[in-house]
């Protein structure tokens, strides 16, 4: 396995490029395009004409939505093959960067972007107090700064669902060691191939010193919940009604 640091994670999610952008195009990450995804493209508001950085963007999944929506994008993520396939799937007029979240106020000027967007992008860095302060000073004063991240209450080191008698249906979810910090592997199954990253668990109180450590004022926090199309959609998703998956982060410089 892989150190959990920047040549870590390059080559974690190097390896799992071609597969993940294979699956969201078939539609596999359902749980970003029907659930999480949509609610934090909505939580955007009024884009349109806004100088807007999307950090960690994959393949491009919300530069395409935010670019959709008038912004004026600019999309970095560490893996060069994760790069070449935002590229791949265009348009053109988005701007895509091979950078490590945490170097961002090294290529870009203070005050460069109106505001800055991270899907899912934070607990996969090995360094979220850097990369917090490093978007901070790319951002205008006033500038927002929108970030889902996998819930910490929900994505413990221990995580297991008790099944009912019939080991299919879920009665509960049991989750444990939630003050225990460190990276957590993931296998990402019943893709075209499988593949294993990690994301760092650490507690909210800590995603909060370190958001306030940046300089940035909370506006708001959001814990979403598919909604009854995504579901009857996905049934899966069902879950995500009971226990909180993801939370999202509305900041302001």
């Amino acid at each position: 396995m892989p150190r959990f640091d920047a040549d870590g994670v390059r080559e974690e999610w190097d390896y799992a490029a071609d597969a993940y952008a294979k699956g969201q195009a078939e539609g596999r990450d359902y749980y970003r395009l029907r659930f999480f995804g949509p609610y934090q493209i909505a939580m955007m508001g009024d884009v349109a004409g806004k100088d807007l950085l999307d950090v960690g963007c994959g393949s491009g999944y919300f530069s395409r939505a935010m670019h959709e929506r008038g912004a004026k994008v600019t999309g970095i993520d560490i893996s060069p093959r994760m790069i070449q396939h935002a590229r791949e799937t265009g348009p053109a007029a988005i701007v895509y960067d091979v950078l490590d979240a945490a170097l961002i106020d090294r290529k870009f000027p203070a005050a460069s972007f109106d505001v800055a967007t991270a899907c899912l992008t934070l607990q996969d860095c090995p360094e979220p107090a850097r990369v917090l302060k490093a978007v901070a000073k790319v951002l205008k004063p006033g500038g927002r700064f929108v970030s889902a991240i996998e819930h910490p209450f929900s994505s413990m080191p221990f995580r297991q669902w008790q099944r009912g008698d019939d080991k299919k249906s879920k009665r509960w979810l049991c989750v444990d060691r939630y003050f225990e910090r460190g990276a957590i592997p993931y296998t990402w199954k019943r893709w075209s191939y499988e593949f294993t990253t990690r994301a760092l668990h650490v507690t909210l109180e800590q995603w909060i010193d370190w958001t306030i450590d940046a300089g940035f004022t909370i506006r708001a926090l959001r814990e979403p919940k598919p909604t009854d199309e995504a579901i009857r959609a996905e049934p899966d998703l069902a879950d995500a009604t009971r226990v909180p998956y993801f939370l999202i982060f509305d900041l302001t410089r």
